[in-house]
């Protein structure tokens, strides 16, 4: 079924408005073009509200504006009601007309006091055929012709906006991916109304051949007790799966917003750290050019004099080489022994040899004997002073390599900061932040879910084994009581057919998985743009998407944005071909997220999905640039213009 035209009135900005979705050409395509709160989305949400009765892809300035329009509210009378409608009118291929019709009567109230208050809701759909026949449907008869239009649980494939197709692959895609083949293949019909009322009624059979025997009764109690706890971890495992897969994909969002960007709250912790090792740096410096200073001060005198001292020594050493400087006598005490005629130390006397050899040794010294003493004295000092110059030096390369290395290191640590500066100005430091603090809380969840699904996991295999345990005992005790034999060979059927359920359930998702595979590789292959750098798409047994690189390896996370939103897009036409439901797509800005490169890519290959299909897209004017509009407005079946009023109360359509 196609989608003929859609009458508003009183909806939001559509006071009265009509738009003609008449197949004019080979292209079944419709183009919608408005600014942004011209009403464009409110297109979208009108076929929400008038087929499902909400608003799902409402945004956050209408939801603060009444569903009633402002300048129909304006004109009306204190305590008057008006009625808003949406028709949506079908066309089948045999040219039945099926109008779908929602209003609501809202009551005005005094202007500026009180906004509208609903009085009354109704929904009807009338079917026509081509000899003027209607047939009008009310209540769940009406829901009924909804369903066979397009089911509330699988809209969101054939109406939608662009952003969906941007993020379908980036958040919990295997998720995403199962629910769409478990709606698809309408698995809930066998899971809600056979295998739970088998299992319901296989309980039942049990209760009764509990009451015949108590053993049974004891081993049916533990049975079911443990079925219901498999259920339980069944379902914990579910929420772990769906939390480890949520988090895995905010992990990857925010490594993409923060590629390239540094962890400001890290950096700042370096910063702090820099800053208090430079401080600490300083004082330290400080301390050395003090020591130094103070070096300076206590040694200064002595090294001024070096030159003159390591003369002195010098003069001595010689003096004494000459034997001008002999071992220290004291010439009175010579001229005394002489006088005395004996030795004044040991009170020896002197005969004539000794005597002669005092007397000879009193005319060889040339210097008085305290001028040598002076000169002994001073050595053994200037040799001390020399030494403490030497040491000076020692100490001075020291002080000075340490000074130069904290000074370099102050230098190092400006630089550092210097850098940092550099590398996190222009940034906001407080999003960044926030940001990492939420990739953190995601990586946390992560680990602390795949944590609880290995403890999880490790308890439903226990359960099982219990499970299989306690039905052999079971079938065994019913074999024994002969009064259950009846409810035995029903128990019996009862598990054979659930058995037969859930294997017929299985193998439905797993042909229903293989043929939307094939048709999104027909479809994305078909409409790709670079032929030769994929090679195959796989939905995997666990449900993941992989897009094949024809190099061999998986390349969806790395591949552009277009490249993903076609892979979106011919997965949401494989839903579309595998579902049965032929009914239009309908995409609300579908290039806002798309480079301009690959803008006429997407335009192209709207075009050729309209060949074959009903195809309305809601364009902003930014979106439809030349290049678009050059190749779609010769393709379009009709092109339509939002026009808002001065007074910003109304949108008017106009035809292009």
């Amino acid at each position: 079924m196609k989608i003929d035209k859609i009458i508003l009135k009183n909806y939001r900005q559509f006071k009265d408005a009509e738009i003609s979705f008449k197949e004019k050409s080979n292209f079944d395509l419709h183009v919608i073009i408005g600014k942004n709160g011209t009403g464009k989305t409110n297109i979208l949400s009108a076929i929400n509200w008038c087929l499902y009765g909400d608003e799902p892809n409402l945004s956050k300035d209408s939801r603060q504006l009444p569903l009633l329009n402002l300048k129909s509210m304006e004109e009306g009378d204190y305590g008057e009601d008006k009625e808003i409608m949406v028709e949506v009118w079908g066309k089948t291929l045999n040219n039945k007309f099926v109008i779908f019709t929602r209003k609501t009567i809202y009551n005005i109230y005094e202007s500026g006091k009180n906004l509208p208050t609903r009085i009354s809701s109704e929904f009807e759909v009338k079917v026509t055929d081509n000899k003027g026949n209607t047939e009008i449907f009310k209540d769940e008869e009406s829901e009924s012709q909804v369903e066979r239009f397009v089911p509330k649980r699988i809209r969101e494939f054939f109406f939608f906006d662009g952003e969906r197709l941007d993020n379908y692959f980036k958040e919990a895609t295997g998720q995403n991916i199962r629910h769409a083949i478990f709606e698809i293949s309408q698995i809930d019909l066998l899971e809600n109304r056979v295998e739970s009322r088998l299992s319901d009624t296989l309980k039942d059979l049990r209760r009764e051949a509990g009451k015949e025997n108590p053993e049974i009764e004891d081993t049916r109690s533990q049975l079911e007790t443990n079925e219901k706890q498999l259920k339980e971890f069944d379902e914990q495992i579910k929420e772990c799966n769906k939390q480890i897969a949520l988090a895995k994909d905010k992990i990857k969002d925010y490594d993409e917003k923060l590629r390239g960007i540094p962890d400001i709250e890290a950096v700042e912790v370096r910063r702090d750290e820099i800053k208090t090792l430079k401080q600490q740096k300083k004082e330290l410096l400080d301390e050395k050019l003090k020591e130094k200073e103070n070096l300076l001060f206590e040694y200064g005198k002595v090294v001024m004099l070096y030159s003159p001292i390591k003369q002195s020594i010098k003069i001595i050493e010689e003096k004494r080489k000459k034997g001008e400087l002999p071992p220290t006598q004291d010439k009175s005490l010579l001229e005394n022994m002489v006088k005395e005629k004996s030795c004044l130390i040991c009170g020896r006397p002197f005969d004539a040899d000794v005597k002669k050899r005092v007397e000879d040794l009193l005319k060889e010294i040339k210097l008085s004997s305290e001028v040598a003493k002076q000169l002994e004295y001073m050595e053994g000092p200037l040799h001390n002073f020399e030494d403490k110059v030497m040491n000076f030096n020692n100490i001075m390369q020291k002080i000075t390599k340490e000074v130069k290395g904290y000074e370099d290191d102050l230098a190092d640590y400006e630089q550092e900061l210097i850098k940092i500066d550099a590398e996190t100005s222009g940034y906001n430091s407080e999003k960044i932040k926030d940001w990492h603090k939420e990739r953190k809380k995601f990586e946390d969840s992560f680990t602390q879910n795949l944590q609880k699904l290995g403890g999880i996991d490790g308890k439903r295999k226990d359960i099982l084994k219990n499970i299989e345990n306690l039905k052999g005992q079971l079938d065994d005790e019913l074999k024994k009581e002969k009064k259950v034999k009846k409810l035995k060979n029903q128990i019996d059927f009862c598990t054979k057919a659930l058995n037969v359920v859930k294997k017929t359930k299985e193998i439905i998702m797993s042909e229903t998985r293989k043929k939307i595979e094939d048709r999104t590789k027909d479809i994305f292959f078909g409409l790709l743009w670079k032929k030769a750098t994929f090679k195959d798409v796989k939905i995997e047994e666990d449900y993941s998407i992989n897009l094949i690189h024809s190099l061999g390896y998986e390349c969806l996370g790395s591949v552009s944005a277009g490249e993903r939103e076609l892979l979106a897009l011919s997965f949401t036409l494989a839903l579309h071909e595998v579902s049965g439901f032929d009914s239009p797509i309908l995409i609300d800005t579908p290039v806002a997220r798309i480079s301009d490169e690959h803008r006429v890519n997407f335009g192209k290959i709207f075009s050729e999905v309209s060949s074959n299909k009903q195809t309305i897209l809601l364009f902003t004017p930014a979106e439809y640039s030349k290049d678009i509009k050059e190749l779609l407005d010769v393709r379009a079946s009709n092109r339509f213009a939002l026009k808002l009023s001065s007074d910003e109360k109304e949108t008017r359509v106009e035809v292009l």
